[in-house]
């Protein structure tokens, strides 16, 4: 072991060392603006398309409601007859309905004349958006009618 009387200060000196500095560069702020900026954009974009998606959905759900209502009260409130009627829910949405009368086929042999009732497809389309961009959803369903209703009716059965 070598042991030197010398202090510290006559020991000799490294050459200073490169400072070493705190933060940084340019180009390392530069880039990582570029990343946030490009990733910030993305999800602007996922954003609006998912709130375009939301209002779509309550569009189609508040058109199914309209229709539900309007195809429960068929041959309930007012009578089933073939034909084309047309109306509006509110401002927004339209409808329209398109009944006909179906033939009823009977595989024993029953004529469908004979039958005691009638059987309607009702179409309801119910469109809503402007010209540009109209939107409409349509529904179906079949409803039987008692041919004998009105008589029953007056006679109190």
């Amino acid at each position: 072991m070598i042991v030197s009387d010398r202090w510290p200060a006559e020991l000799p000196r490294r050459a200073p060392a490169a400072r070493c500095q705190g933060g940084f560069t340019l180009i390392e702020v530069m880039a990582a603006f570029a990343v946030f900026a490009l990733l910030f954009g993305v999800i602007l974009q996922i954003l609006s398309a998912s709130m375009t998606n939301t209002r779509r959905a309550g569009d189609f759900t508040q058109a199914a409601l309209w229709a539900q209502s309007k195809l429960d009260a068929a041959g309930v409130e007012e009578m089933i007859e073939p034909g084309v009627t047309r109306g509006q829910f509110d401002d927004r949405f339209r409808w329209q309905l398109e009944v006909t009368e179906e033939l009823i086929f009977d595989e024993r042999g029953v004529d469908a004349f004979d039958l005691p009732i009638s059987l309607y497809e009702l179409v309801l389309t119910v469109e809503w958006g402007d010209q540009r961009n109209p939107r409409f959803a349509e529904f179906r369903t079949l409803r039987s009618v008692d041919m004998h209703w009105e008589e029953r009716q007056r006679v109190g059965l």
